[in-house]
């Protein structure tokens, strides 16, 4: 689900309101999509960039056993960009190299999207078995993950008491 969190880069194709063809905006990711599907925009494709973020992310939770934070709005605009890709090779009728650059970079997001929220939901899990509602824990997740934070949490406390 497109949350507006994700601010993504575009490229102006006809004029829009004060945009002029051309213009280069960051416009958050709900409003990208909109205006992308309408022709009126084209998304500048940043998912090599957010595979990079994740693989940086995914190093550093091998290395280190606690939760660290992440950077603000990755899982919202590794969503945008898995629902960009897999948009564009459905309707794409262009160059077939194009198409299958875009289709494995959707799936490398895909698997590497996939382990980040494994190994960060099984962090979780062990952060509220070993200290449930910890102000400390919460102030390294993201908003997605403290809410499974929180919400198991009060299940553990409700189970096994304080």
């Amino acid at each position: 689900m497109l949350t507006g969190k994700a601010l993504i880069p575009v490229k102006v194709l006809k004029p829009f309101g004060n945009w002029k063809e051309g213009d280069m905006i960051l416009l958050e990711d709900w409003k990208a999509k909109e205006l992308w599907e309408m022709g009126i925009v084209e998304v500048i494709d940043e998912a090599d960039k957010v595979i990079g973020e994740i693989d940086r992310v995914l190093t550093e939770e091998r290395k280190n056993p606690p939760l660290s934070p992440i950077p603000e709005g990755l899982y919202d605009r590794a969503e945008f960009y898995i629902y960009y890709l897999e948009k564009f090779v459905q309707v794409s009728g262009g160059n077939i190299d194009v198409i299958q650059t875009k289709l494995t970079k959707l799936q490398n997001l895909k698997k590497k999207y996939k382990m980040l929220k494994e190994i960060r939901f099984k962090k979780i899990l062990e952060a509220v078995r070993l200290r449930p509602n910890s102000m400390e824990i919460l102030a390294r997740l993201s908003p997605e993950e403290k809410r499974i934070y929180l919400q198991i949490s009060k299940i553990r406390n409700e189970w096994i008491g304080e």
